[in-house]
């Protein structure tokens, strides 16, 4: 063998001088001819040739490498998260100007942690007559981005009416314009008012209109991001009453996901701690765990809450709204069929509900709002299969749910409930917000039988039969009353003076047994004791029921707080409701919000801590019972007297409220024109199907 290399001729491995066996494939060389290079020609060697069996392993291991990158890419992207544009609009309103409540939700995003590589929070502000914070101008709107907890202004623009929807195109237009990202959300704050009266309430506006839904939607479908072919990830209200299916349609062409609340938002609103889950570590990593990491901060906050609030916040899934939309229209097409004027008595008993949003007393309701899972569930045994399809496509769409409330899953429908007398007005403004069709036709036939010919001539009965039983009063009710019958209440009235009623608790507390109503209760009037340096006082309030279960019974009462400010003064009064409970078992209330109504219908979540309070005065109209002829006429005529009384809980006074009997002794009397403590009159009120009221004897409780 000489010093040139020769070749395997089995594998083309090249061969070195005195070479016995090729170290490639173990020929031996010997048993092979070899096949000496062609002079000054180069020699290319043979490739061996890779049998199937190696080819399967080597493209298994490149797969499997492909597979490894693939998810580590997914992986990362999924720790680190893509990056996302928040939008914030914020109408300031009574909120702001009398609560700072804006300013302080600005400062809970400002002291957020976020990832700022990856989370661009903006802020749109406007609509209040003052801000609390220096760096915000009543005088104008403007465009915040929040950088390293401060607000940098990188927009302004003249100062324009908040509830103007193309303002919320200008917005999103300039996020999507200056800040790119692979996901944008936005958040509505201010007021609301649910489909129908809608989001918003500017407290510079002339006109004091809220955005209407329908217009909500148009803007968001105008705008660049939406023209482009994107969606929003997330639309969020940080507002009262937007967590309703009708929101959830018109939301749905330009979202994946809703988190709205069924009920009025407690006074602070959302809870920004959720922004913190944006941080490094990207606790919230994808947009519907960013949705439940906003209603379970949410739902935190106020278990350690001033009060006891009613809370509900939900994730929605939008893309899945159209399922759940024909469900509903393939019951209530079915339900339509069925009300006939023989029926319709029996439907409203079956479907009205207690629990409804927004309540705050049966002639002030104005919003109508129920669960539409209770709601449906009304109709369990008539129409099984169809609710059960109900059921389910609910469970696909509401994703994520937290509320401390009766009867309450997530999604609210409008339905005529209690707001009966405004059927026709509502359903005119109804018909553009409407969920599904068939739903939309079955309030339309049903609101023809409750504004149609009346089944129970309104009246004022002054002359049915009454007796005491064991000390509790009941009355006999006419035969059409009986047949027609949807709930009663008992109100209680204290006697002032000629022809001047205060009214001093109102309850549903009565039962229908026959023909007879009776009272199942013998507490019906709450005391208001208040401990000062003096002693012992005593007072009275006016309280409605709101609603009543198994567990509890929840009043609200009505007067006047006096809360500090900077003004010269060192404090504003401003007209509040208080929401009290009674657990069962239990006379001693326990206040569980002071909230101050808006200037409008919309309803406020603005609420008052008592270290804001100087002191309440509570407060009870007096009211004329009988006409010039001395009939009873229940209109309720005001002698423009109110009486009350005052507790001041910042000056250290304590105060109870408890519920007890008409023989209480009160010891001295706060009031010196209040007369003799057994001077009460007891009226019974029937609510029949079609939602009249019919008013019976006024009985002198002796």
């Amino acid at each position: 063998m000489d010093n040139q290399s020769k070749f395997c001729m089995h594998c083309g491995k090249a061969l070195q001088p005195g070479q016995v066996f090729c170290t490639n494939c173990g020929t031996r060389i010997g048993m092979q001819p070899v096949v000496q290079p062609v002079a000054q020609s180069p020699v290319v060697p043979v490739q061996p040739k890779m049998s199937k069996k190696k080819i399967w392993i080597l493209s298994s291991v490149i797969a499997t490498l492909l597979t490894i990158v693939a998810i580590v890419i997914f992986v990362f992207s999924s720790i680190k998260g893509q990056d996302r544009t928040i939008m914030v609009y914020m109408i300031g309103s009574d909120l702001e100007s009398e609560a700072a409540a804006a300013s302080l939700d600005i400062t809970e995003i400002k002291d957020a942690v976020f990832d700022p590589e990856h989370t661009k929070i903006l802020i749109y502000t406007g609509g209040t007559k003052k801000w609390a914070l220096s760096e915000i101008s009543a005088e104008e709107n403007a465009i915040f981005e929040v950088v390293d907890g401060n607000i940098n202004k990188v927009q302004t623009y003249d100062k324009r009416t908040m509830t103007n929807p193309q303002n919320v195109v200008d917005f999103i237009d300039f996020a999507y314009e200056n800040y790119p990202a692979d996901l944008y959300d936005i958040v509505f704050w201010d007021h609301g008012g649910g489909p129908i009266l809608g989001y918003g309430l500017d407290e510079n506006s002339l006109t004091g209109a809220p955005m209407k839904v329908t217009a909500l939607a148009k803007a968001l479908a105008e705008t660049k991001l939406v023209t482009s072919g994107k969606r929003f990830d997330l639309i969020g209200f940080d507002a009262c009453l937007m967590g309703s299916a009708e929101v959830a349609k018109a939301m749905s062409p330009y979202g994946d996901y809703m988190v709205a609340s069924e009920e009025v938002e407690p006074g602070d609103g959302w809870n920004y701690s959720f922004l913190n889950d944006l941080g490094e570590e990207r606790k919230a990593k994808n947009t519907e765990e960013l949705g439940r990491s906003i209603i379970d901060n949410y739902s935190s906050y106020y278990e350690n809450y001033s009060y006891d609030v009613d809370t509900s916040l939900s994730l929605i899934d939008l893309k899945k709204v159209n399922e759940l939309a024909d469900s509903v229209d393939e019951l209530f097409s079915s339900v339509k069929d069925e009300i006939t004027v023989q029926t319709f008595s029996q439907y409203s008993r079956l479907m009205t509900r207690e629990q409804v949003y927004g309540y705050t007393g049966r002639d002030s309701e104005s919003y109508d709002l129920v669960d539409l899972i209770d709601l449906c569930g009304s109709l369990q045994n008539e129409y099984g299969d169809k609710v059960d399809k109900i059921r389910s496509d609910f469970n696909d769409i509401v994703l994520y749910s937290k509320s401390n409330m009766n009867n309450t899953n997530g999604l609210s429908v409008y339905f005529l409930n209690f707001n009966k007398a405004g059927a026709e007005r509502m359903l005119i403004n109804y018909k553009d917000v409407a969920f599904s069709e068939g739903y939309y036709e079955f309030l339309m036939k049903y609101k023809n039988f409750v504004t149609g010919d009346r089944m129970v001539s309104k009246a004022i009965y002054r002359d049915l039969n009454e007796e005491k039983v064991d000390g509790k009063i009941e009355i006999e009710l006419p035969d059409e009353l009986r047949d027609n019958y949807q709930s009663g209440e008992i109100i209680i009235f204290r006697k002032l003076g000629d022809n001047k009623f205060m009214p001093v608790y109102r309850s549903s507390e009565v039962e229908l047994v026959g023909n007879k109503l009776k009272v199942t209760s013998n507490n019906l009037q709450f005391v208001i004791e208040v401990t000062g340096e003096e002693g012992i006082e005593y007072g009275w309030s006016g309280m409605a029921e709101k609603e009543r279960t198994d567990e509890y019974a929840d009043y609200v009462t009505f007067g006047v707080l006096y809360y500090n400010d900077d003004s010269s003064l060192g404090f504003s009064p401003k007209s509040y409701e208080m929401y009290i409970r009674v657990p069962k078992g239990s006379n001693e209330a326990q206040v569980r919000d002071i909230r101050v109504g808006s200037s409008t219908d919309l309803a406020s979540k603005m609420s008052f801590a008592p270290d804001k309070i100087k002191f309440i005065d509570f407060t009870v109209g007096a009211y004329k019972l009988y006409n010039e002829a001395g009939e009873l006429d229940y209109n309720m005529e005001s002698h423009g007297v109110l009486y009350g009384t005052e507790a001041n809980i910042e000056g250290g006074d304590e105060y109870k409220i408890k519920l007890v009997g008409l023989d209480y002794d009160f010891g001295n009397i706060y009031n010196g024109e209040f007369q003799s403590v057994d001077d009460y009159y007891a009226g019974f009120i029937v609510h029949d199907t079609q939602g009249d009221s019919h008013r019976l004897n006024l009985i002198h409780i002796e």
